[in-house]
């Protein structure tokens, strides 16, 4: 998609709709159909940054909370099933983005789906969650829940990872990153 077209449609990099469909449940695990419910958030890294994508393109990430244990934990270990279940879950998520972006599966040049599988994978965070610290605003160890603390105690040493931020994920850990690239110039 170009630069332009998103720009279009996002005025910011993140977007939060709140389109949840008739009979969504987040602890329902065993809806097969819980995709074509949830809400999907919008974030675009290239609007922080345009080298997150080709020279006039643009990057899109769209989120959503999930079951963990969904569709007996994504197949239940059965490797074509679970790429059959991410298929499904990333093809929905599109086109219920579509209907805010119209045109957005014929731009689409590249496509990739993390689950909380691969989140657990790949950052060994219980149950697969995009971040390990807690989202609750309650329970704040940061003044700002939404700012970015990449600095520590230590001289010349920075956070650029999801701890740097209260909700971190893959947002947090890529503003992280971003903001350390920053102080170390």
């Amino acid at each position: 998609m170009s630069n332009e077209t998103l720009a279009t449609y996002m005025k910011v990099p993140h977007v939060f709709p709140f389109n949840y469909k008739t009979g969504y449940n987040i602890y329902n695990s065993v809806d097969s159909e819980f995709f074509n419910k949830t809400s999907v958030s919008l974030y675009s890294p290239s609007m922080v940054n345009p080298k997150h994508a080709p020279e006039g393109k643009s990057s899109l990430m769209l989120q959503t909370i999930v079951p963990y244990h969904w569709m007996n934990n994504w197949g239940g270990g059965d490797k074509t099933q679970y790429q059959q279940l991410k298929q499904k879950a990333m093809e929905a998520m599109i086109e219920s983005t579509s209907s805010l972006i119209p045109g957005l599966k014929e731009c689409i040049e590249f496509k990739d789906a993390a689950t909380p599988l691969t989140y657990e994978r790949f950052t060994q965070n219980t149950d697969g969650a995009s971040s390990a610290w807690s989202w609750n605003p309650n329970k704040k160890f940061y003044k700002n829940t939404m700012s970015v603390n990449v600095g520590t105690q230590v001289k010349n040493l920075y956070i650029g990872s999801c701890w740097a931020m209260q909700i971190g994920g893959v947002p947090g850990a890529l503003a992280a990153a971003y903001q350390c690239v920053k102080k170390i110039k």
